[in-house]
């Protein structure tokens, strides 16, 4: 009975890191190509601190945390209140407040998070938080909200943490990235492209600590930043050097923002009309669409666009059949628009 059980056990976990699939017609790319002379940066976006009613972390926390996963800047962004400015490392931290917009009946408008002088629209794609308001070009949207993304299908998520509490004491943290395959990156780009969006996007993480215990030589905080900061990041490509959280405000809005679920960076930049995608990983499928549509496999892509807004994302797999990929999880999701008179970065 015993051995029953371990052989479902394997199968059940062998299944999963098969799972999700898909089935699709990519074209091979074999070309190479350099970059242009861009700066890349990676951050972090969302997150909540003591200052916000329904957190508990602290600043050191997600010091911390950046320090473990070697994440250059972090914007914190608590409910209503910019406290935490005054623990901020102003280097590497930058606060920001969010707020629901409502309006004189009380029903919420949207949700609205401000850093200085860039806004972000957040939680677009949330029945509660639905924007309804004008649709400013400068504004940024939330294309990924990374606790939205994880419990928008409970059943799916309940699936995969089984098999991350088994795997913890093995592979450490490491087992938590099982957790990337509930996030379904191809309906936020198409819900973002059926909406009519056109607005640059950046991923937020939506972190908040429930659980906080502190003694003499104990730090227990849950869910931990590091946990979120593994699962996602935003990488900035940007014509400038950056060296403070206030210049990468300013940054954001010049540069493009790629949200990734791995600590390599991908690419995304273009020529013109032609687009150009470089990824680490040779095991990539690239994913773009909007006016037009294409399917590229392989860590180099590129190819003509018309005018129009597109979504550019792609996934990892873990077995290639003909046309079916098994094992498939996201690598990255971006948006941009493509115009005459756009330079190389957007």
């Amino acid at each position: 009975m015993i051995w029953l059980l371990i052989a479902l056990l394997i199968s059940y976990l062998a299944l999963l890191h098969l799972y999700p699939i898909k089935w699709v017609k990519a074209r091979r790319s074999k070309e190479f190509f350099e970059p242009p002379d861009f700066y890349v940066y990676s951050y972090e976006f969302h997150i909540h601190t003591q200052f916000s009613y329904d957190s508990l972390g602290k600043p050191e926390d997600i010091k911390m945390s950046m320090s473990s996963e070697d994440i250059d800047y972090a914007i914190i962004t608590d409910h209503d209140t910019d406290a935490i400015k005054n623990f901020c490392d102003e280097h590497k931290m930058i606060a920001g407040v969010e707020r629901k917009i409502t309006d004189q009946e009380g029903k919420i408008l949207g949700d609205l998070i401000e850093i200085d002088n860039l806004k972000v629209i957040a939680h677009p794609f949330k029945e509660k938080y639905r924007w309804k308001l004008s649709r400013d070009k400068e504004y940024i949207l939330e294309i990924i909200n990374l606790k939205d993304a994880l419990l928008e299908n409970k059943f799916m998520l309940f699936l995969h943490l089984l098999p991350v509490v088994l795997l913890l004491p093995i592979f450490k943290e490491r087992s938590l990235s099982l957790l990337q395959k509930v996030i379904d990156i191809e309906k936020y780009a198409c819900v973002y492209l059926k909406e009519g969006w056109d607005n640059p996007v950046i991923g937020g993480l939506d972190h908040h600590v429930k659980i906080y215990i502190r003694e003499v030589g104990m730090r227990f905080l849950f869910p931990n930043y590091k946990y979120s900061f593994m699962l996602m990041r935003n990488f900035l490509l940007s014509k400038e050097k950056i060296s403070s959280a206030k210049e990468l405000i300013n940054a954001i809005k010049r540069g493009i923002t790629i949200v990734s679920f791995l600590p390599k960076p991908s690419l995304v930049w273009r020529k013109g009309k032609k687009l150009f995608v470089q990824t680490p990983y040779e095991n990539s499928i690239v994913f773009v669409e909007g006016t037009q549509k294409n399917c590229f496999e392989g860590s180099c892509a590129s190819t003509e666009l018309n005018d129009g807004v597109y979504v550019v994302y792609a996934y990892r797999y873990l077995l290639r059949i003909g046309r079916l990929y098994l094992g498939v999880r996201p690598l990255f999701i971006t948006a941009l628009e493509v115009r005459k008179d756009g330079d190389a970065l957007t």
